[in-house]
């Protein structure tokens, strides 16, 4: 059982890297004693480890780090279909994974996800160790608790509790969240930019997703849609501007998305395939450079937007590379940038991330992990 000191070791370890108990001591106001004990109960129960003293001009420092396999957990993404689970350890690598049909029947889908959790923590217990927890994410409105879908409209779902029917199924507690949510959180868990208070991340595919970090929390708002750019007006004018799925007009989705940028492709009678269609607007085919300067600028107006209204020190854009090298990204960029007013490093804030199949997986798989390095709040 671990106590407030541990789980604030744990935390700061996670979140600043590898420090010695001296430094420890000074960052989180205990006195060496205190961190001493504290870490030979971690360095016993094999959560942490030393790694090799630095030699300065004193004695030897040895820092202390998160072992990577103290802990494991399960992710699972029904962002698409196919979904996806992994196994990852505590540092949020990938060491195993299935794809399966993702079902809208509630029934069958805890089934299917309960046999793949199964799997899975067959083959970690006959040579690691044991499953932590389970995070999923899922495109749709999550209640607070992050146990209930409150709508999810990809599956047909309201007020489900699929997090309580996986975790009674398995005996394994799980938490469920939204998937641009449990993206970012997974970017302050163990991506590049997890010692920033505030940053934002958006991801671009058939529909687009934003989540922001704000003060260190994730900013959810009061029915947790905080962070739904897809749906934000983007063509004012009713007369150009396009249906969408949401039963609105004109959102950022029906223009800037790759679903949007494909109906666009068909209408002109151009290939629908992304790669092929950057390949014409690389070659200055007018029609095609046409679709993704109009779809890369509208994505970089709604960036512009985001960063005037939450000012994030990091816009992190995932999406399919051949969007990113190409003209859409350079839209993006350009239009983003001569949209917001000056700040310090204005020019460095939008970091392109090419857009990986298990990065919601990964996500999912932080929320559990977040309990385990954090404590019963999870912060």
């Amino acid at each position: 059982m671990l106590s407030t000191g541990h789980y604030l070791i744990l935390s700061s370890l996670s979140r600043n890297g590898p420090e010695s108990r001296s430094e420890l001591a000074s960052r989180l106001g205990m006195s060496k004693a205190a961190i001493s004990s504290l870490v030979r109960d971690l360095l016993k129960q094999e959560i942490l480890c030393e790694q090799a003293p630095v030699h300065g001009s004193g004695r030897p420092s040895v820092p202390l780090a998160v072992r990577a396999e103290a802990a494991w957990f399960i992710g699972i993404s029904l962002q698409n279909d196919p979904a996806i689970v992994v196994l990852t350890d505590l540092h949020g690598t990938v060491h195993d994974r299935m794809e399966l049909p993702r079902h809208a029947d509630l029934e069958t889908c805890v089934t299917s996800l309960c046999d793949a959790i199964a799997h899975l923590r067959k083959g970690l217990r006959s040579a690691r160790g044991h499953v932590s927890g389970v995070g999923m994410a899922l495109p749709g409105f999550v209640a607070n608790d992050r146990q209930t879908c409150l709508a999810c409209a990809a599956l047909g779902w309201r007020d489900v509790d699929i997090g309580g029917l996986l975790s009674k199924r398995t005996g394994l507690p799980t938490w469920i969240e939204n998937d641009a949510n449990a993206l970012i959180l997974g970017e302050q868990l163990f991506g590049a930019l997890r010692g920033s208070p505030d940053f934002s991340v958006i991801f671009i595919s058939n529909g687009i997703g934003c989540a922001n970090i704000v003060n260190g929390r994730l900013l959810r708002g009061y029915a947790g849609g905080a962070g739904e750019m897809s749906h934000a007006p983007i063509v004012t004018d009713m007369a150009h501007a396009l249906p969408c799925r949401c039963g609105n007009r004109g959102c950022l989705e029906t223009v800037a998305s790759l679903l949007a940028i494909g109906n666009a492709a068909r209408r002109a009678g151009l290939p629908t395939d992304i790669a092929e269609l950057a390949r014409l607007a690389a070659g200055a085919h007018p029609e095609a450079l046409s679709i993704l300067h109009h779809a890369g600028a509208s994505m970089g107006l709604a960036t512009a937007h985001l960063i005037q209204l939450i000012d994030p020190s990091h816009v992190v854009v995932m999406l399919d590379p051949n969007l990113r090298d190409g003209i859409y990204g350079h839209a993006l960029q350009r239009e983003t940038e001569s949209h917001i007013l000056r700040r310090p490093a204005s020019r460095g804030m939008i970091h392109f991330r090419d857009f990986e199949p298990d990065s919601f997986a990964c996500g999912a798989a932080s929320l559990a992990a977040r309990y385990f390095i954090f404590g019963p709040d999870g912060v």
